[in-house]
């Protein structure tokens, strides 16, 4: 799907072995974005030029602290602006007038973590589990059109 500023995108599909509420993992085989975080790694004595870099992976001690952080805040700030449109709800039903202007509904993916572990070896006594290898945020893949307001590259408001 593409590569942003710290986090690459790919194609996959989410089957949960128990349907949540959520549209997430809803369904089988749900179409998702899988993201991972990565750094830039430029070739020795060159330039940080933009373009130039291959992607590199952090280790699994590094990479759950920023997954976990960032699904973190996914789920505040959807929790925040739930409780806001609650509010403003609330005070647009109990007002005699109606808002002089259009308020709009915005809303943050849904989005999850997915932890890959590997296999124990067939004949392997030990049924404990393994430690992740790899951890992946999981986000709900938008197919209709759509406004995207701030971004992480910049948290200025995209409004144009």
């Amino acid at each position: 799907l593409g590569v942003g500023g710290f986090k690459t995108a790919h194609p996959g599909f989410l089957t949960l072995l128990s349907a949540p509420e959520i549209p997430l993992g809803s369904r089988p085989r749900q179409k998702v974005a899988v993201k991972r975080p990565f750094y830039k790694k430029y070739p020795p004595g060159s330039s940080t030029n933009p373009i130039n870099f291959s992607i590199g992976r952090y280790t699994i001690s590094d990479e759950l602290p920023k997954l976990f952080r960032e699904a973190n805040v996914l789920y505040w700030a959807r929790s925040l602006l739930t409780f806001a449109y609650e509010y403003i709800d609330h005070c647009v039903a109990n007002s005699s007038d109606t808002p002089p202007f259009h308020i709009p509904r915005l809303r943050f993916v849904e989005a999850g973590l997915a932890l890959s572990h590997d296999h124990t070896q067939p004949g392997h006594k030990s049924k404990s589990l393994t430690m992740p290898r790899a951890g992946y945020l999981v986000e709900e893949l938008i197919t209709d059109d759509f406004i995207k307001y701030i971004h992480n590259m910049d948290c200025n408001p995209m409004l144009d």
